[in-house]
This record gives structure tokens, sequence and C-alpha cells, in this order.
């Protein structure tokens, strides 16, 4: 955090996100980096994050960038799009916009 401008450093491999939970104010701007860290070819992931229009997927290795203002207060479930292993429906987390 610096200010109301917040970056957020996520690693993606098969049944979580790092971190799982991350808290945010109203208001800040968001620079959030997902890297997907796996070594199987054939292993892409899914990030969906619905309460802000937000959808991506990444390959092994790749790292991704979005950016979006925190403008609805709430929390909001983030999760994988992409099947990636037996335990795929547990991929997921939370992000808490606090007013």
């Amino acid at each position: 955090r610096n200010g109301n401008h917040v970056e957020i450093w996520m690693t993606a491999v098969r049944s979580h996100f790092n971190p799982e939970r991350i808290e945010i104010r109203k208001g800040d701007h968001v620079i959030w980096h997902i890297t997907n860290i796996e070594r199987a070819h054939d292993a892409t992931h899914g990030f969906a994050l619905p309460g802000y229009n937000i959808a991506l997927s990444i390959e092994p290795g790749e790292a991704v960038t979005m950016e979006f203002d925190a403008i609805t207060a709430g929390v909001f479930a983030y999760y994988c799009t992409e099947f990636c292993s037996a335990l795929h429906l547990e991929m997921m987390g939370y992000l808490m916009v606090i007013p």
C-alpha cells in the first residue's frame, strides 16, 4: 500500500491462489499481478472476479497484471475458471473491500 494505491502479488498453483484473502479499502486503485507457477505445459489457470467484471486466462509460467479502482464495497469471491485438477472447485478466495 502506498496511500490509496495497492499492489497485490499472487501465485496460482493447482487447487489454490496465494493469498486466498485480500483486504483493501473502497476507493483504492489496485494493481494485481498473478503468476501461474505450474511446470506442466497443460496446467492453465483462469481467474474470475465477477464483482469487478474481470476474467483472465493464465498459461503455465505466465504472469498477468490487471488494474482497477475499488468503487464497490463488499466481499467478492474470485476463483479459477479453467478445470485444473480434482480440487479445482477449491481454487478460490475472497476480496474484501472495506467501506
